[in-house]
């Protein structure tokens, strides 16, 4: 049986990759650092920006899909230093990393796997960072931009935010994912030699506002809020390579969430 190392294994994404990546014929080693382990792996406590403790995780492993970030403070150290370490303990492995739709400014949208990324904000810097690395220390990793993701066993980041927030953009838009959608789609993307970057957004480009609507917020108990200069109004990502390439259906969230209960946002 093959062996594929997990880092940020705790996460939200990482947790369904360990529950669906044994399905799929692989042995699971995956990482940890603050949040104790959840499913069934070989669990290995492990900062992604120490090299040694990466290099022993990485050992005798074929694939590695790296989705360990932060978000605030020391991100930068963790989303491009610790992609570097990554990178540098997964050669001679399957390696995919996962990057994010703030690589870009949002001046347009629908940005393909082609176009230069400029981010505007310090977390979108971090990670087009870690691309450049990445890139360099692993020219044939698999770099996979994806956008908000959702729709998991329990509530995650974007559920929680829907929950409690009071003010959500009209003119951000994003591609969200679901998931389970994403995890089973980069698992297929193991069987693929593809270097370089690859879209991994939903079917369907939303408004924070209609996104948070979908989750179940009360469109008249929160406010419609303007996107400012320090934020990107339109990353939304041109997927049609993946749904070309892979045989997991990346679906679009209207398809996903609607029901006959969801309100929508308009």
């Amino acid at each position: 049986m093959q062996r594929l190392l997990l880092t940020g294994g705790c996460g939200y994404l990482g947790q369904e990759l360990v529950r669906r990546a044994p399905v799929r014929g692989w042995e699971v080693r995956a990482t940890w650092f603050s949040r104790p382990p959840q499913g069934a792996a070989e669990w290995v406590q492990a900062d992604v920006r120490d090299a040694e403790a990466m290099a022993g995780a990485a050992m005798d492993v074929q694939a590695v899909i790296h989705t360990a970030y932060r978000q605030g403070e020391g991100e930068w150290e963790t989303n491009a230093d610790g992609s570097a370490v990554v990178a540098a303990a997964s050669r001679g492995a399957r390696l995919i990393h996962i990057s994010t739709d703030l690589v870009f400014d949002g001046r347009r949208g629908r940005y393909r796997e082609n176009d230069p990324f400029a981010p505007v904000g310090s977390y979108g810097r971090s990670k087009a960072e870690a691309e450049r690395r990445v890139a360099q220390l692993h020219p044939e990793a698999t770099i996979a931009r994806t956008s908000l993701i959702y729709g998991g066993a329990e509530p995650g980041p974007q559920e929680r935010l829907a929950a409690t927030g009071t003010r959500f953009f009209v003119d951000e838009i994003r591609s969200p994912v679901q998931v389970g959608d994403l995890a089973s789609a980069l698992l297929d993307l193991l069987e693929h030699d593809l270097a370089g970057p690859l879209h991994v957004g939903g079917a369907d480009d939303v408004s924070r506002f209609d996104f948070a609507v979908l989750l179940g917020a009360d469109p008249e108990s929160i406010e419609r809020a303007q996107t400012t200069p320090e934020r990107a109004p339109d990353v939304s990502l041109d997927s049609s390579r993946a749904a070309e390439l892979l045989p997991t259906r990346l679906r679009g969230v209207y398809e996903v969430l609607s029901n006959s209960d969801v309100r929508f946002a308009r």
